[in-house]
């Protein structure tokens, strides 16, 4: 099978292109004009292919003799304008020039980010509300992103009869990648703790990309959609422990019950913020919810439907991304 990796040098990116080289598989990588690829450090094996989903010029030829497009490519960073731009747009150009070629297979890169964490209680499946209408204005850029690309992406594969995956990714950890989002707010040394007993949904970058290789493979990963986790996650309390240890920062914790958290958030937001959302997310309800909301995670459909197992327990997971790297 030959795969088209978008976002190939990225974070994902890279253990994806490692995991489907592992699997067997051949490899073409898509990475901008200016991507300097030798500090990569990719086996002679990977086809280099330079385009820019900015403009739709170089991207049709990338799809010669392709199998199945594995797409990645997201904006994480910068404004909201900007993100839509990159992850939406980009999108619509990539898959508009895949039209024109005999690639008929999908797998894109979701995310938790479209879920409506305000209407789940309990757990979260690929069975949970989507956030959509007006409610999906009040999110940040790269769910409201996130959410539109995995919209258009349907869309095109309905249209054209292509056959698709979408996997949607909890936190995504890994080497350099350890501190997240849902870890509560950091003030100097103090770290405020939402709801320490709360399980994150994490997935480690190596387990998240053997998923991904092996959906892109697996006819009967087709037409489905998946969470992408590890198991019902670690603890914040204890994660944060590890990750204050592996990376030598120092500090101290502070447990926040979740509820008095949410309760003082929301309160805030309705009186003295005058409900403004260009606030940082921390203090919009549902952006908070988004990242804090104690729910519980499964892979129990990757497991039923592919028989997938992550490889790496959470042992090597914390060797992995805070022991000595591999050489040194």
């Amino acid at each position: 099978m030959r795969a088209l990796v978008t976002g190939a040098n990225g974070f994902l990116g890279q253990s994806v292109v490692a995991a489907l080289l592992a699997q067997g598989h051949t490899v073409r990588a898509l990475v901008r004009p200016a991507t300097a690829v030798e500090k990569i450090g990719w086996p002679a094996a990977v086809e280099i292919v330079r385009g820019d989903l900015r403009s739709a010029r170089e991207l049709a030829p990338a799809f010669a003799d392709v199998d199945v497009l594995v797409h990645l490519a997201a904006a994480v960073t910068g404004g909201d304008d900007a993100m839509f731009a990159s992850t939406v747009s980009g999108t619509e150009r990539l898959l508009t020039a895949m039209a024109g070629t005999a690639c008929r297979r999908i797998v894109l890169a979701s995310s938790f980010a479209v879920y409506d964490w305000s209407a789940i209680h309990g757990t979260l499946d690929e069975n949970s509300p989507i956030t959509s209408g007006t409610k999906l204005y009040g999110r940040d850029g790269y769910a409201i992103a996130k959410s539109w690309q995995e919209r258009i992406t349907r869309r095109f594969a309905a249209q054209h009869g292509w056959d698709l995956t979408v996997l949607r990714p909890g936190f995504i950890w890994g080497r350099d990648h350890g501190y997240l989002g849902a870890l509560g707010q950091q003030i100097g040394r103090l770290h405020f703790v939402v709801g320490p007993f709360t399980h994150l949904p994490l997935t480690h970058v190596d387990n998240c990309a053997d998923l991904f290789a092996r959906a892109a493979a697996d006819p009967r990963a087709i037409g489905q959609t998946l969470n992408v986790v590890d198991g019902p996650g670690a603890r914040i309390w204890g994660y944060l422990g590890e990750y204050m240890r592996g990376s030598g920062e120092g500090g101290f914790r502070l447990p926040v019950p979740y509820t008095v958290a949410f309760g003082m958030v929301r309160l805030a937001f309705a009186t003295i913020l005058k409900r403004n959302e260009k606030l940082p997310s921390v203090l919009v309800p549902c952006r908070f919810e988004a990242r804090m909301k104690p729910l519980r995670y499964t892979n129990r459909r990757a497991q039923e439907l592919l028989g997938w197992r992550p490889p790496l327990d959470y042992a090597e997971c914390l060797r992995r991304t805070y022991g000595a790297k591999q050489g040194t």
